[in-house]
């Protein structure tokens, strides 16, 4: 699926030409008030230097770590290149070695029936149950699954649009985890069950039909 940017919104551009707007856009385009509250006022705190300097370094860190992931799980035996990504990646250690049956890695879902895609980090079994999985970082544990913010919702996004294909193990998917890798400690796990993903799922519906109503005001 080929990529283009319309009014800074990202979409795909699925076989038959239609265009599907990107998870991340969807939700970065629809954040609550609150939310954006929030940020704001993080970023009064710290300062706009400051801000930029740690977003910055979480998103680099991000990056890095999904890269070693990435290749751990295609077979490779990835070693940080720096020393401070090295605690985020023993970090996950444990997670790691419950996975098998790798079926997603990294891969593009388009959902088009309810018409958006986004790049699922991982569908394998976790401790031999079938999991759709996201990794982030922090620099401290989040504690509640508030504080995950819209993770939750992205990652269901990505699970509806894994489980209206089948396109995994043949049949739907109802668990998933974020996984949350943290310097010096143990990975924090989130874990959702089909109940709590159906009430974040009717979240995500409600979001993705805010966005196409902005862009068609």
């Amino acid at each position: 699926m080929k990529t283009t940017y319309i009014n800074g919104h990202c979409y795909y551009i699925d076989n038959n030409g239609v265009l599907l707007p990107a998870v991340t856009t969807v939700l970065k385009a629809t954040q609550p008030q609150k939310s954006v509250a929030v940020l704001s006022n993080w970023r009064n705190t710290k300062g706009n230097a400051q801000a930029n300097k740690i977003i910055s370094n979480s998103i680099r860190r991000g990056k890095a770590l999904h890269k070693l992931i990435k290749k751990y799980l295609q077979g490779d035996l990835p070693k940080p290149d720096n020393n401070w990504l090295e605690p985020y990646w023993y970090s996950i250690q444990p997670v790691l070695n419950q996975l098998s049956d790798i079926k997603l890695i990294e891969q593009l879902v388009p959902n088009d029936i309810e018409a958006y895609a986004g790049k699922v980090d991982l569908v394998a079994r976790y401790k031999g149950i079938p999991h759709i999985i996201e990794w982030t970082t922090a620099e401290k544990p989040k504690l509640e699954e508030s504080k995950l913010y819209d993770k939750p919702l992205q990652l269901v996004a990505y699970s509806g649009a894994v489980n209206r294909g089948k396109i995994a193990f043949g049949r739907k998917i109802s668990r998933a985890l974020i996984v949350v890798a943290l310097p010096g400690e143990k990975a924090e796990i989130f874990e959702f069950d089909r109940p709590k993903l159906i009430n974040y799922w009717k979240q995500w519906l409600s979001r993705l039909k805010c966005f196409y109503g902005s862009i068609a005001a």
